[in-house]
Formats: structure tokens, sequence, C-alpha cells
């Protein structure tokens, strides 16, 4: 880890006014120092944030689960057990959070051997063997049976439709198993609010049919909003619905801090427990930006950290640009993963895409060039030129810190003014009053 007076003696002359946050989620969790000519103000606009949940906080969580028995008490009898985890895209540190649940069930008795593990990925491409135990834990992966969806396959289990005429297909391990819960984390997000509850399961662990449905026929809730903005039914709506019919009995879902940390824990039903984890993330993930900034603002540089494992999460953090009126906008996302897929959107299954992406030839980036300023320059190390243009068409891709700097600097003023957000990817930004 870099220490700040150690990149600032290592920075050029006149570049040693620095901010340091946090990036590379997954891949190192390193603090990133970034340089500003001397003459440029540097707002830091953090959020509320929270500090690290206690062990005691988390047993406590599972001791006194919102709207359901504890688990122990729910799982007694249960034959098989189906524990959908979320993936890579998504910064939870579930493996700490596992040990408590397996706890849980070897307590009510669940064979060891009927415990099963799902990433409920949607139509994100399957995790590598290091992935897996990264979310998961090593000695989970070694001891018990843990698999990708596959929102493509051929067996998956048809329960019927939603009241709206909606087709739910769901995942066979899923859709067996006696008793079904999930791990996963509550981030803002456009389509349903806040993620966490139900979102494991619609789109988690569904089918083409449903996620297309699913995608293309429901409103959005809209980004940090716990409750459906009108009266038709939104993506949110359709997801409970689809849990109901499963049968979900159970969600662990955390709220991570700045630094990737579990900071509030809430499990239970999985309406009630996801409102109470919502209203948690509305509070620590808020970021008031002062009023005046808003005017001031030549340059914003939102953090896609703690989502900037892969190239796809980069739109997430982009919600703050429409609040500042002259601003440019330069993200940080180094998408280590370096692989842009989503398996809806690109109509095509993971093994197919993978043969045409090792197949293409390398592809040289394009030469950045700062035009209008409602062009975005990405920062990013790995994302692959050939997807970028197809993603952002409209955006600039920069490989090199200083590049980004030596294209703005003759389009701001001298003095320019420069707000920073440290963990856009989850921040939620109001305007302070007068």
């Amino acid at each position: 880890m870099i220490r700040e007076s150690e990149a600032q003696q290592a920075m050029p002359k006149g570049m040693r006014n620095t901010v340091t946050m946090p990036s590379r989620a997954w891949y190192g969790d390193i603090d990133l120092t970034l340089a500003f000519p001397d003459r440029w103000t540097v707002h830091m606009l953090p959020p509320h944030d929270a500090p690290k949940l206690k062990p005691a906080g988390i047993e406590a969580a599972f001791a006194n689960p919102i709207g359901t028995p504890r688990i122990a008490e729910m799982a007694q009898g249960k034959r098989s057990a189906a524990i959908v985890v979320d993936d890579i895209s998504r910064p939870t540190p579930a493996a700490e959070l596992i040990p408590y649940v397996l706890r849980e069930l070897h307590e009510a008795g669940v064979p060891k051997n009927e415990i099963r593990f799902v990433i409920g990925g949607g139509s994100h491409r399957p995790q590598t063997a290091e992935e897996m135990e990264k979310k998961l834990g090593a000695e989970v992966v070694a001891n018990y049976a843990a698999k990708s969806h596959n929102f493509m396959a051929g067996d998956l289990r048809g329960l019927g439709n939603l009241p709206d005429g909606t087709p739910l297909y769901v995942d066979p391990v899923v859709a067996d198993a006696d008793f079904k819960m999930t791990v996963g984390g509550i981030y803002p997000h456009g389509a349903v609010g806040f993620g966490g509850g139900s979102k494991l399961i619609l789109p988690g662990v569904s089918g083409f049919a449903t996620m297309f449905h699913f995608h293309t026929f429901y409103p959005s809730r809209g980004q940090g909003n716990i409750e459906r903005q009108g009266e038709i039914p939104d993506h949110r709506d359709a997801s409970e619905a689809a849990a109901r019919v499963l049968g979900l009995d159970v969600v662990v879902n955390g709220v991570i801090n700045g630094r990737r940390e579990i900071a509030g824990l809430f499990v239970g039903d999985f309406v009630e427990a996801q409102r109470a984890g919502a209203r948690f993330a509305q509070k620590i993930y808020g970021t008031h930006i002062p009023a005046d900034l808003r005017k001031e603002v030549d340059v914003m540089v939102v953090n896609a950290y703690p989502l900037d494992s892969d190239p796809i999460q980069t739109g997430k953090a982009l919600w703050s640009r429409p609040y500042f009126e002259k601003a440019y906008t330069v993200v940080v996302n180094p998408a280590v993963d370096g692989i842009c897929y989503h398996g809806l959107f690109d109509r095509i299954d993971w093994g197919r895409f993978d043969t045409q992406r090792c197949a293409r030839a390398p592809m040289e980036d394009p030469e950045p060039r700062l035009g209008r300023r409602d062009q975005a320059l990405i920062w990013s190390e790995n994302y692959p030129a050939h997807d970028f243009g197809r993603k952002h068409p409209n955006d600039i891709l920069v490989r090199h810190w200083e590049k980004v700097i030596e294209l703005l600097a003759p389009a701001v003023p001298a003095n320019a003014q420069v707000a920073v957000f440290p963990v856009s990817g989850v921040q939620l930004l109001a305007v302070e009053d007068r």
C-alpha cells in the first residue's frame, strides 16, 4: 500500500496536490493516490460512511433476524439447502459471513453433503476457481459443492408464471432445495432501488426468458429509492414476486463501508430485512454537495470503487454527473477483470462469447482527444478497446493518469475546482440547503 507522503515525493514538480482513495476491489484493495496541478483546488466529497461491524454485531444479526425465526430453527428437518451468493462484480465480502450461515445450518441438522452454493450472477459470466475462493472462502470451496448459475442452461426448472404472466425459470439446485437462502449485499441500483433481498433470485438465478421479461417490461424503481415510485409494479416488485413463488426462506444482506468492510448486517425476511438494510445504506452512502460548489466545479472525478472490478459497472459511477453544471467528468475504473460480458444484452452464451473474445486480433487504443464536456474521460488500465467503443461510443479511453491531466489542463481554468467522489459506485448524492 502506498503512503500518501511517499506518493507525493514521487510526483513531478507542480503536481503535489494529491488525494488518496481506495481502488481495485478484490484485486488488492489498495490506496490509490492521484496528483493534480498545484493551483487546482480539490474538494473530497466522501459519503457519511460507518465503522466496520464487530463480531458481536454479526452474531446479534443472526441471533435476532428481522421478520423470521432464527435460521437454525427454520432449517430444522430440511434435507437440503441452497445458498445463493452474489458474484465478483459485487463487493460483498461473503466469505466472512458464510461460516455463520453454515453454523446455523449444521445446528439445524442439514446434511453437509446436501448444502450447495450457487453464484447468482444472473447473466454474468461464470466465476473462475480463484474467484470462487475469494467469494466463498477456500475452505468452503474445498468442502462444499459450488457452481455458477447458467442462465441459458437446458435444465432450468419451470415454476409457472408470475401473476402478470412473466415465465419463471430458476436454477435447478436452488429450485430443488428444501431450504433456500441468499448471501449478498445492499447497494444503490437503478432498476430495483437497492440490491439485496430477492434480487439474487430474479435476476440472480433466473433463466433467459425470465430475465428478458424482467428487463424489458417493468419500470425501474430508481437509484436509492426504497419503495415503489408509482402505481405500476416495478423491477423490485417482480423480483419479490418471483421469490415468493420459489419460496425463498431467508436472506443474509450486508451493507459495506468505504473500505469494503461489513458495516451493517440484516438477516431475515427477504422484504423486511432488505428494507431495513436499504434504510441503513441510504444513511451511510448519503453524500452532501455544498450548493455553491455545483456551479464552481470544473472537473469531477468519480471513483468506480467498490464496483471497479469489471468494465460493465462503470455506468454506476456516473450517477453523479447531473449534479454539476459545467464540469468535465473523469471516471477511475481499473476494471482489472478486463472482460466486458453481459449475456442478456450481448445475446450470446459465455462459451461462444469467450471463444470470439480470445480469437479477435488486438486493437490499438484510439488517440484520446478531449471534445465536449458531456464526454467522460474513463481512466482504465484494463478496459478492452474493442468493448469500450461499443459500450462508450461518445467517451474517451485513457490509460495513464498523466494523460488525463494533460487533456484537461488546457480546457479548464488555471485555478480549476475539482470534486472527487472516492466511492462513487455506491454514493447517494444530495445538494445541501443554502
